[in-house]
């Protein structure tokens, strides 16, 4: 999940500690890796921001995978709301998974993304998110107009995001 989005959420809920363990998890789960993805970038171990060749994807992955571990673990350890445990659970799982098909295979992360976040919001927001539904096809038409991915790469990874997210929407907590 991206920063704008969470933000959005957090805003929304006045649950005592959401500030402090929100700033932790994006910390953990969301900057760390960016900033080890920007590093690698700068020093040419990566051709770009998203990565487009599979090979190099192992590294970020891995940096990810642990981020979203490390802020799991900081949630659970600290009784955070059981929202954001889920949030990272579900997360590092989409992770987990999409290193495993990536060592086989190229999936879209931005596909399997937009899907986790769009259902997320819809959680939370309802019948007016509901047209967020219409940034799923935009991002997965948007990869493959770019030629990083193909159509059946950007369907995967909207299937991922699917079936991750919507396991964790069904062991969510109603707020």
């Amino acid at each position: 999940m991206g920063l704008l989005p969470l933000v959005l959420i957090v805003t929304s809920l006045a649950l005592p500690g959401i500030w402090l363990w929100s700033g932790i998890y994006a910390l953990l789960a969301l900057v760390a890796p960016l900033v080890y993805l920007i590093w690698q970038v700068l020093h040419g171990n990566v051709t770009d921001l998203d990565i487009h060749l599979r090979e190099q994807r192992k590294g970020a992955l891995i940096v990810t995978i642990a981020g979203f571990g490390a802020a799991w673990v900081a949630l659970v350890l600290g009784h955070a709301h059981p929202f954001l445990t889920i949030l990272a659970s579900t997360g590092l799982l989409q992770w987990l998974a999409i290193f495993i098909i990536t060592l086989r295979w190229k999936i879209s992360v931005h596909a399997a993304s937009a899907t986790g976040v769009t259902l997320i919001l819809i959680r939370m927001f309802g019948s007016p998110t509901v047209p967020l539904l219409v940034s799923i096809p935009l991002v997965a038409w948007s990869r493959i107009k770019l030629r990083h991915h193909t159509p059946a790469q950007t369907f995967a990874g909207i299937c991922l995001g699917l079936t991750i997210f919507a396991l964790g929407i069904v062991l969510t907590p109603t707020l």
